[in-house]
């Protein structure tokens, strides 16, 4: 099993390592270990017993709130799961991913089709509905209790699915982002899109970029995986690298759409070795993403504009 990984960073909040697929640094969940606990994220349920795991570790018996910023398996496939382990915990999520929390199996078929029935048992494990009267529906605006007046604010966030939320909070700074800005790994300045269908849309990305710049927030809670300290440069990075993907796919779509995929995993790789960055951690990003899901999701938005 692999070792608990869990870090304080300040004013109550710990990033939780989940190890998502048993590997360290892949899925960071985050714990506001206050009065009312709330956590952020919780995983597949194929790993959720890691954290699990580093909850008790940190003598967390109880949960008030798990929030997922969206219902993605990597997020939030456990959700039914934690709900069974934790049963005072409610579940937190967009209005437009409560449904699939519920019944999960338009959710689960869906994925299906991708992964087949085999992987996905071997990537996410299985999934288990939430009962309706378990869940806390959230949208822009809304405010969950950490107590003693504090509390996460919620952002509604579209662009990287129709059902994202970003979770602020003011006293740490923190905004917890999930995936709207894209991944970004513990090694520094090097912010990868995550672009897959059918939600992909770059100028609500671009967009909620901007509205979490708005917050100056102290640091940016990606996903995958942890704190980025400087929003301002990260954003602004993350989106400048967002439209040269989009640029570069409807280019190369229009000369020949055979090998897309392919074609654009080679360039992105070959551009971050022209930018300098080691092997090893090109081979991270490579290894975390899935090229033809990248692709697709691109060429979708690009084919629905009018």
């Amino acid at each position: 099993m692999p070792a608990v990984s869990v870090t304080d960073l300040g004013g109550d909040l710990y990033l939780v390592d989940a190890h998502l697929h048993d590997e360290a640094e892949r899925l960071a969940c985050y714990l506001f270990d206050t009065p009312n606990r709330v956590l952020i994220e919780c995983g597949p349920s194929r790993s959720i017993g890691h954290l699990y795991e580093a909850l008790a570790a940190i003598g967390v018996d109880d949960v008030a709130v798990l929030a997922v910023t969206h219902i993605h398996l990597d997020h939030a496939g456990g959700a039914g799961h934690f709900a069974q382990r934790f049963p005072g915990s409610r579940i937190g999520v967009h209005e437009q991913g409560a449904r699939h929390l519920i019944s999960p199996e338009r959710l689960w078929a869906s994925a299906e089709r991708i992964y087949t029935p085999q992987g996905m048992l071997d990537l996410w494990g299985t999934m288990e509905p939430v009962p309706a009267d378990r869940l806390l529906v959230l949208d822009e605006g809304g405010r969950i209790p950490l107590g003693n007046g504090r509390h996460v604010e919620v952002m509604y966030t579209p662009g990287h699915a129709r059902h994202h939320i970003v979770f602020y909070e003011a006293e740490t700074g923190a905004c917890m982002i999930g995936d709207s800005v894209g991944l970004a790994f513990p090694h520094g300045h090097l912010v990868h899109p995550n672009t897959p269908p059918p939600d992909f849309d770059p100028h609500l990305v671009a967009h909620q970029m901007r509205r979490i710049a708005a917050r100056s927030p102290a640091f940016l809670g990606f996903a995958h995986f942890g704190p980025d300290r400087t929003p301002a440069a990260t954003l602004e990075a993350a989106e400048r690298r967002m439209w040269a993907w989009v640029e570069w796919v409807e280019a190369a779509a229009a000369q020949d759409d055979a090998g897309l995929e392919t074609r654009m995993r080679e360039w992105v790789l070959a551009g971050y070795r022209a930018e300098g960055y080691p092997e090893e951690v090109i081979a991270r990003y490579d290894r975390n993403t899935y090229w033809p899901m990248q692709a697709a999701g691109i060429r979708r938005w690009l084919s629905g504009r009018s």
